[in-house]
């Protein structure tokens, strides 16, 4: 089964939407995502109470990677808001960024409203819909990213303009110098996961295979934590299975004592470790010895490695790999990784 990895032809006949050319391009998108933010706030020095990232699904991990990547120089508190409420303590003073890729997502539009009614300062980030027309309305700055990709594929354009603004702001560090080195780790390991690269060399269409027909569970830590989520969500809507994730040092505290039952079962579970050359050296010994805990018991433990120096760079390269990883194993189901049926399903009985 694991031969369609080399058959370019056949996995692009199953790539409807071209994700694979969409996640091909996350360095170009990272770049003119930059851009896009850069001149959105330059009022660097002024005082913040509070930042907070409303969105949902693939436009909510935009939060999360920015705080990952920056959570040592932002000063203010930061929060990523998944529902339909903004946190008591966001007021006038506060910062808030409405994302949604379609501009539609009703958890997101409910939170703008409240910022408007609270008088927050404002940044709507979308490709259109209801979100873009409030923005009009009320002359708040609209990030108007492209049309035409799916939400899970816009992961820089959901992401690096918030990074950009900070910066703007004075609340981010070298956002500047990290999108660039980014954006180079980003490109040649692009080159690595290409589809076009055959099996015996790509490390993504490995590991791909090593979790065909298991159910993956991902491990990261600090910056990679993000990554294991967005490893997990990306498996889920892309190659339709059952994944999950979770970060040490929590799971040293729960999780760990759970891998005993079902017994039968525990073998079609496999881990994957991403790990990161800068973790705190007692993660580094939790991994370690985690991974000798659960020796025979899991079916199997893999490693993926980050890139880069700078927390994004590194993080993005975490990201990437699962992106590519999650595609693969779309084919190997012999699936279409675009359509989410059960999610459209599901919108359309709410509405």
């Amino acid at each position: 089964m694991t031969g369609i990895l080399d058959n370019l032809e056949e996995m692009r006949r199953l790539d409807s939407q071209n994700q694979l050319g969409m996640v091909a391009g996350l360095a170009r998108q990272a770049q003119d995502a930059y851009a896009a933010g850069r001149d959105v706030i330059k009022d660097g020095g002024c005082e913040v109470g509070g930042i907070a990232v409303a969105g949902m699904g693939g436009s909510a991990i935009g939060g999360d990677i920015v705080l990952s990547a920056y959570e040592v120089s932002i000063p203010s508190p930061m929060v990523t808001v998944r529902g339909y409420h903004l946190p008591k303590w966001i007021g006038s003073r506060s910062l808030v960024f409405a994302v949604s890729y379609s501009g539609n997502t009703e958890e997101t539009v409910s939170c703008l409203k409240e910022a408007l009614e609270r008088g927050c300062r404002i940044v709507c980030i979308s490709s259109g819909g209801i979100i873009s027309d409030i923005a009009a309305g009320e002359e708040l700055p609209l990030i108007k990213i492209p049309a035409g990709l799916q939400p899970r594929a816009a992961c820089g354009y959901l992401s690096i303009p918030i990074a950009a603004c900070l910066e703007g702001l004075g609340l981010a560090g070298e956002v500047e110098a990290d999108v660039e080195e980014t954006v180079a780790v980003l490109s040649l390991l692009a080159e690595l996961y290409d589809p076009g690269a055959p099996l015996t060399g790509n490390p993504a269409k490995q590991m791909a295979a090593s979790l065909f027909e298991k159910v993956p569970v991902i491990y990261g830590s600090e910056v990679t934590a993000v990554a294991a989520g967005r490893w997990k969500t990306q498996i889920n809507e892309n190659a339709k299975m059952m994944a999950f994730s979770n970060q040490f040092p929590e799971l040293n505290h729960n999780e760990v004592v759970g891998w005993q039952h079902p017994a039968a079962l525990m073998e079609k579970f496999s881990i994957v470790y991403l790990k990161d050359e800068f973790l705190h050296d007692q993660n580094k010994k939790r991994m370690a010895i985690t991974a000798e805990l659960l020796k025979g018991v899991a079916g199997e433990i893999l490693e993926c490695h980050s890139s880069g120096r700078s927390r994004l760079a590194r993080l993005f390269s975490s990201i990437y790999m699962g992106d590519y990883v999650s595609l693969y194993l779309s084919f190997l189901n012999g699936l279409d990784p675009s359509p989410v049926e059960r999610i459209e399903a599901l919108k359309n009985k709410l509405a």
